[in-house]
């Protein structure tokens, strides 16, 4: 029976799609692998350096090999007999041949090349996944902040509110965060995209006289891009993977806490979508809880821990380091599978996100118009100096707070500015939602970005 929670039949789905999981659960990791060492004995064969009626006879027992329970249990006897990560493999592959073509059975490479290879290839299929959910989530953000753009509402600084904004310009900040991280999942394909063919100590020395060309073929075959160089221990890739995850599911974890806060009953501003049956509490029948919001913080927080795993791996012992490398067969998949899951939850809150105009308006004008000190500091200023108008407006402030009075009574009633601005200035400086300064235009700008 499974023993954590991404394995877990009933709570699985909370950690992981199932599409990613399935790419690296035993039965999809080791026909991958066996297709790897198919390719490679085929490619051998073509440069020479093992028979070809032995690369035929090893590439199509790799191909039709049933990956059943059997099977896996042969080969975690062979692992655990041979104290080696691949010698489970590779002799129950061998058991299935002729004495004369098992020996030719993953000569020439090492763990690594298989291992390495295999997690290029499944990580670009993930990604590819990724990719498509954040495109997703990119398409729900435009559509929220073409209709919200002229929304106003209370723009918050330290808890508390500051000046108004529009809804629209905060999803708008999103949307740019995401399409830098769009950006970004293109620009690390480049980099991630390349097989690992190196040998014992990365210099090919196994593979013949051709032994580049030999890499190239293989690369060619499995669909990966050459590197220039052998990197066994070189690992600022995998590094580098895990990082983009933390900041795309630390953008994902900043919009749930968003709306975890904004649907606070105290500000009742934007909530989750709900869908009948679901169940808030089993002792507050009444509860309608932000969710996927909280558990978007979750998987932001075990992405963070997993990528700084990853970057432990930075740090290699010489040409080869188990300790370094093997760390990323746990702190990859799941790092992959956890931000996979972010990322569609995201989209799903997105789509079904209910906003409150009506309550954002209303929460504008219980603030009691303190947001509206700077506009009133900032007319003032070219009659009294910034300083002076500073100075009017904190002392308002401080004693309409303290006399249970808005600062739009305090204006008001004070001479200093009434003398100064006439009725129909001080009646438009004082309505709260004409301070967004310039969020619809920022709105557009982002909308007709790339």
């Amino acid at each position: 029976m499974p023993a954590t929670m991404i394995d877990s039949a009933i709570f699985g789905s909370l950690w992981s799609q199932h599409t990613i999981k399935a790419l690296f659960d035993d039965v999809a990791r080791t026909r991958a692998w066996l297709e790897i060492v198919a390719v490679l004995a085929e490619v051998q064969a073509e440069f020479t350096l093992i028979p070809a009626p032995a690369a035929h006879a090893i590439a199509l027992r790799c191909r039709e090999l049933a990956i059943d329970a059997a099977f896996l249990e042969e080969m975690r006897i062979g692992r655990e007999a041979s104290g080696h990560s691949m010698q489970g493999m590779i002799r129950a592959v061998q058991s299935r041949l002729t004495p004369a073509d098992a020996q030719w059975v993953y000569a020439g490479a090492t763990v690594q090349d298989v291992t390495d290879t295999w997690m290029m290839l499944v990580l670009r299929t993930a990604r590819q996944q990724i990719e498509r959910d954040l495109e997703r989530v990119d398409q729900a953000m435009a559509v929220l902040a073409l209709r919200y753009r002229d929304t106003p509402m209370a723009g918050r600084t330290h808890g508390q509110q500051g000046l108004p904004i529009t809804f629209g310009f905060k999803v708008a900040g999103w949307l740019a965060e995401v399409r830098r991280h769009r950006q970004r999942f293109v620009e690390i394909a480049q980099r991630m995209d390349v097989v690992q063919l190196a040998g014992g100590v990365g210099s090919l020395s196994s593979l013949g006289p051709h032994a580049l060309e030999l890499q190239r073929s293989f690369a060619q075959r499995v669909g990966l891009g050459v590197p220039l160089v052998s990197w066994t221990n070189s690992r600022d890739v995998f590094a580098e993977w895990g990082a983009l995850l933390t900041l795309v599911t630390g953008t994902a974890d900043r919009i749930g806490h968003e709306v975890y806060n904004l649907q606070r009953s105290e500000i009742g501003e934007v909530r989750e979508g709900f869908k009948a049956g679901t169940v808030g509490s089993i002792t507050m029948p009444h509860k309608r809880n932000p969710e996927i919001g909280e558990h978007l913080g979750t998987l932001a927080r075990l992405t963070r821990h997993l990528s700084g795993a990853l970057a432990e791996g930075l740090v290699h012992d010489h040409e080869r380091d188990g300790r370094a490398w093997k760390t990323e067969w746990i702190a990859v998949p799941e790092a992959t599978m956890l931000a996979a899951r972010a990322i569609e939850l995201l989209a799903e809150l997105l789509a079904d996100l209910e906003v409150d105009a009506v309550r954002m308006r209303a929460n504008l004008e219980a603030g009691g118009g303190f947001m509206l000190s700077e506009a009133i500091m900032l007319a003032l200023a070219p009659h009294i100096g910034r300083d002076a108008a500073h100075l009017l407006l904190y002392q308002l402030a401080i004693d309409a707070r303290a006399n249970g009075r808005s600062l739009v009574d305090a204006v008001r009633g004070e001479p200093g500015i009434t003398s100064l601005l006439d009725a129909s200035a001080l009646d438009a400086l004082l309505d709260v939602a004409s301070h967004t300064g310039c969020c619809a235009e920022m709105v557009n700008r982002v909308l007709e970005s790339p």
